[in-house]
C-alpha cells in the first residue's frame, strides 16, 4: 500500500479503527513525532491530554509492539506546572525538554510559562493538539462539540511574539524534519522556546515516514569579532574602577571562565538580579546583588548577559563610563525598547567571550599590575563592610515575624553545600551561601508567578538523588497551582521541601505603590487596598493532603529545629516537606 493510498484508506470515518496489523513498515504521524523528540534529546513529555491526544496514547500504548523509542509520558495536573517542571529540568542539565498540552484552552494556561521560558533563555519544545480540521471522513475528525468550540483561525498566534519559530505540522510524512528543526532552532544561540500546532488528523495519518530519525544540530556563537575583543580589552586595562554586573554567568557547568577572570584583574563583580549564580559568593570579587554604590564610581562597566543591568530611573553610571555588553544577543533583540548606552558590543557564546577577553587582556600593553593589587584590597575591604551589614540584618530579624534574611541564612546553615535552591519573591540571597553552580535559580525577570515550586520539581525529577528547595512567597505558592504540583511530587516521589514566605500580602505590589508615591495616601494606610493576602489558606493543610510532612512555624527561633525535622524528612524518608514561615515585610 503506498502512503498516497493508506492515508485515504484508513480516512474513511472518525469511528472506523485503523487495522494496524497490516501496516508494517509505517508509522502515524504522533509516533514519527515521539521518536524524533527521543532522536533529539528529549527525556520526558511534560503532557496535559485532552481530546487531540488520542493518538498520541495510542502511539505510548503500542511502543512494546512497535519496538519506537519515545521520551517518556508524564502526566502534569496543570498546563503551568508542566512548563515549570520543564523549565527546570533544563536549568539543571542544560537538556531541553518538551511539554505538551490540549489546543487552545491548554496553550492559554502554558503561556505564561512560555513568557518566563523566553526571558529566561530556556529552551522548551512546546506543542499543542490543534481541534480536529475536518469535521468528517477521516482519522481524528471531530467527534464532540468542544472540536467546533476550540477551533481557531491562527492558534499559533496566541503564542507567536514570544517563541522563536512556530509551525503547525500538516502531513505526517513531514513530522521528523519538522521536530528536528524544532529542537535545532530552540536550542541554537540565544536558545529559547518554540512552538509545534499538532491537528489530530496529522497525528492520525499513516505514512511511509523513515524510521531513521536525525540528530539535531544547534547554531551555537563562537568568540566574538576580535576587533570588538581588543576595544573591550583596552578599555578595561586602563580602567581604575572597573565592575561586572552579571546574570546568568556565562552558562557553563562551572564557574570558570569567569571566575578566573574576574580574580585574575581583580573585577568586582554584581549579581543584580540574577537568575542563576555567577560566583560562589565566598569568591573575593562576588560583591552581593546591590551594584548601585558601585556603579556610581565606575568608570568601565562589563554588563554580562543581562537584560537589566541598572534601574535607569534609580542610578546610572557617571558621565563618561564605557559600557561593555557581552552575550549571545548582547542588546536583547526581542524587548521591544531597552535605551542602555554600551561602547561595545561583544556578540558570541558568553563563555567563550569572557575567554577571548581573558586571553587578550593578559598581554596588553596598559595592564597596570600595581593597580589591579589596589584594587583588590579594595574590594576587600567593601566586601568585608558588606558582609558586616548582612550579619546586622540577619540578627535583627530573628523574632515575631521573621525577617526573610534570618529564614534565608537559617536555610543556608541547614542545606547541603550542593542543594539546589529555586527562589521567587521570598529568599534574600545576601543572607545565603553558594559554592557551587547550579545552585540558585530565581524567577525570570518576566516575572510570570508561580515558577519556582514547578521548577523545583522539574530539577528533582532531573536528579532523584539532590536536595532541591522551592523558596516561595505565599502569593507566588498560590500561583504556582499547588494542588497540582503537590499532587506531581507524590506521584512521582519527589521529595522536594518547600518553603512559604508568608507575609499576606502582594509585597511587590506595596513596594511598587510606596516607591511610585512615597508620600502618597497609599502608603499611610493602614490597609493598602489591592494588596492583602488575607485570610490564608492553610498552606500546610494544601500539603498534607498530598501526604507531605507540613509545619508552621511563627517565632525565629523555632526555626533550626523545624528546619532540622524536615530535612530529616527529605533526606530519610525522602518525603515532600512544607514549612510555612511568618515573615515580615
Amino acid at each position: 500500500m503506498d502512503t498516497e493510498r493508506t492515508r485515504h484508506a484508513l480516512g474513511s470515518g472518525a469511528g472506523q479503527k485503523a487495522d494496524r496489523e497490516s501496516e508494517a513498515g509505517f508509522l502515524s504521524g504522533a509516533e514519527a513525532f515521539l521518536s524524533q523528540l527521543k532522536a533529539s534529546g528529549v527525556e520526558y513529555l511534560f503532557s496535559n491530554s485532552g481530546t487531540d491526544f488520542p493518538p498520541i496514547i495510542e502511539a505510548f500504548a503500542r511502543a512494546s509492539t512497535t519496538q519506537l523509542s519515545f521520551p517518556t509520558p508524564l502526566l502534569v495536573s496543570h498546563e503551568a506546572v508542566a512548563m515549570g517542571m520543564a523549565h527546570g529540568f533544563f536549568l539543571v542539565t542544560a537538556r531541553p525538554q518538551a511539554v505538551m498540552v490540549h489546543v487552545n484552552v491548554g496553550l492559554a494556561n502554558a503561556t505564561m510559562g512560555i513568557i518566563n521560558a523566553a526571558s529566561d533563555n530556556v529552551p522548551v519544545i512546546v506543542c499543542s493538539g490543534r481541534t480536529p480540521i475536518t469535521e468528517t471522513g477521516r482519522p481524528g475528525s471531530r467527534t464532540t462539540p468542544i472540536h467546533w468550540g476550540q477551533e481557531m483561525r491562527d492558534q499559533a498566534a496566541m503564542v507567536r511574539e514570544i517563541v522563536k519559530w512556530d509551525y503547525e505540522l500538516r502531513y505526517a510524512d513531514q513530522a521528523i524534519e519538522v521536530v528536528s528543526r524544532a529542537v535545532s532552532l530552540a536550542t541554537s544561540d540565544p536558545p529559547g522556546p518554540v512552538y509545534l500546532s499538532l491537528p489530530r488528523e496529522a497525528l492520525a495519518e499513516i505514512s511511509a515516514s523513515d524510521v531513521r530519525t536525525r540528530k539535531s544540530v544547534a547554531a551555537q556563537l563562537g568568540r566574538p569579532l576580535n576587533d570588538a575583543v581588543e576595544k573591550a580589552a583596552e578599555l578595561l586595562a586602563n580602567a581604575k574602577s572597573p565592575l561586572v554586573i552579571a546574570q546568568r554567568g556565562t552558562g557553563c557547568g562551572d564557574f570558570d571562565p569567569l571566575s578566573a577572570f574576574v580574580d585574575r584583574y581583580a573585577l568586582p563583580t554584581c549579581e543584580f538580579w540574577a537568575t542563576r549564580n555567577s560566583l560562589s559568593t565566598a569568591h573575593p570579587m562576588h560583591i552581593g546583588r546591590d551594584p548601585t554604590d558601585w556603579l556610581r564610581r565606575a568608570d568601565v562597566v562589563l554588563v554580562l548577559d543581562s537584560m537589566v543591568p541598572w534601574i535607569p530611573d534609580q542610578v546610572a553610571p557617571p558621565a563618561g563610563c564605557k559600557t561593555i555588553a557581552l552575550g549571545s544577543d548582547p542588546l536583547f533583540s526581542r524587548v521591544p525598547m531597552r535605551g542602555y548606552p554600551f561602547d561595545v558590543l561583544l556578540t558570541g557564546g558568553p563563555a567563550e567571550a569572557v575567554r577571548a577577553l581573558d586571553e587578550a587582556l593578559a598581554t596588553h600593553k596598559d595592564l597596570d599590575r600595581t593597580q589591579i593589587s589596589d584594587r583588590r584590597r579594595d574590594v576587600r575591604a567593601r566586601r568585608d563592610t558588606i558582609r558586616q551589614q548582612i550579619r546586622s540584618r540577619i540578627e535583627a530579624g530573628s523574632g515575631s515575624p521573621m525577617s526573610p534574611a534570618w529564614v534565608s541564612h537559617c536555610i543556608s546553615q541547614a542545606k547541603d553545600p550542593s542543594a539546589v535552591v529555586f527562589s521567587e519573591l521570598a529568599c534574600d540571597p545576601v543572607a545565603m551561601t553558594f559554592e557551587k553552580p547550579r545552585t540558585l535559580f530565581t524567577v525570570p525577570q518576566a516575572g510570570g508567578l508561580g515558577w519556582a515550586l514547578p521548577a523545583a520539581l522539574g530539577a528533582q525529577l532531573a536528579d532523584p538523588a539532590s536536595e532541591v528547595i522551592a523558596c516561595v512567597g505565599d502569593g507566588s505558592y498560590i500561583f504556582s497551582n499547588p494542588v497540582a504540583c503537590h499532587h506531581m511530587a507524590s506521584a512521582h516521589r519527589l521529595p522536594v521541601l518547600t518553603i512559604v514566605f508568608n507575609n499576606g500580602i502582594w509585597n511587590a505590589v506595596r513596594r511598587a505603590t510606596v516607591g511610585m508615591y512615597p508620600n502618597g495616601a497609599a502608603a499611610h494606610a493602614n490597609k493598602m487596598p489591592l494588596t492583602s493576602l488575607e485570610p490564608s489558606p492553610d498552606y500546610c493543610g494544601i500539603a498534607r493532603a498530598h501526604g507531605a510532612h507540613a509545619e508552621r512555624v511563627e517565632r525565629g527561633e523555632e526555626l533550626p529545629s523545624a528546619l532540622k525535622r524536615a530535612f530529616e524528612h527529605v533526606r530519610t524518608s525522602r518525603r515532600q516537606t512544607l514549612l510555612e514561615v511568618m515573615v515580615s515585610y
